[in-house]
């Protein structure tokens, strides 16, 4: 039993020291799920451009400084089931599950996510990056998004017999984690020639994953893609039905 008892301990300590050197990104050709496709190639006549997404988080949230709340040493009190942390910004601070940290470029890896959906779909017949509105000239169309959550939850869990004991369950199969993945976006279609917003929608959506010792280790913040590709699908799918002349 002692033996066993050390034995969990260094495989928890190895838990955690891994935790301080994962490094995640946001990576959208890895996410699980196809991109939309609703026209054939070749098909459609206007082209769009797509602009930086708008960081919104801090308005949406009502805190100009939005930060971290909560703590993993909550787990270190007995009768406490788990200790946390939450995020409203996952890309500006360390201390996650099992991560080290999340290089989340929030403007830019949106938009690159939402020119390869486009592209995917059909609904247009060129699809451009544009930093600004003299970029977006010839485009007919300016796709334009605003992010309004990436909210991240992690949980480490005691159990309530403290992270001193909760490690022997870890070893033999328990889960000792988990990591929530909010993400809310607005889309945005604007005539560019007048500057009018013909069309608009609205993802808020949310999803977790547990944590072993053994497994998904390092993926905390791996159900973000898989959500913005949800919401891009979702997206275009309503623009082909309320806008079938584009």
């Amino acid at each position: 039993m002692r033996n066993f008892i050390l034995s969990a301990a260094i495989a928890a300590s190895a838990l955690v020291l891994s935790a301080c050197t994962n490094i995640a990104k946001f990576d959208y050709g890895a996410a699980t799920g196809t991109l939309a496709k609703l026209r054939e190639p070749g098909s459609a006549t206007k082209s769009v451009a797509v602009m930086p997404f708008m960081d919104q988080r801090a308005l949406a949230e009502g805190n100009s400084s939005p930060g971290d709340h909560g703590s993993f040493f909550l787990g270190f009190l007995p009768l406490m089931p788990y200790g946390y942390v939450e995020k409203d910004q996952p890309e500006n601070s360390e201390d996650f599950v099992s991560l080290g940290r999340f290089h989340f470029d929030v403007q830019n890896d949106l938009a690159a996510a939402a020119i390869a959906s486009l592209k995917s779909s059909g609904l247009f017949s060129n699809v451009a990056k544009a930093n600004n509105a003299a970029q977006a000239a010839s485009a007919d169309y300016i796709w334009r998004g605003s992010v309004t959550s990436t909210f991240y939850r992690g949980r480490m869990f005691s159990y309530g017999i403290t992270y001193c004991f909760s490690h022997i369950l870890w070893i033999v199969g328990v889960p000792y984690g988990s990591s929530t993945n909010e993400l809310g976006v607005k889309f945005e279609l604007v005539d560019r020639a007048s500057g009018d917003v013909v069309w608009s929608f609205n993802y808020l959506n949310s999803d977790y994953l547990n944590h072993w010792i053994y497994a998904r280790v390092g993926k905390d913040t791996s159900i973000y893609p898989r959500l913005m590709k949800e919401a891009m699908n979702q997206a275009l799918y309503k623009l082909s039905q309320d806008m079938p002349d584009l």
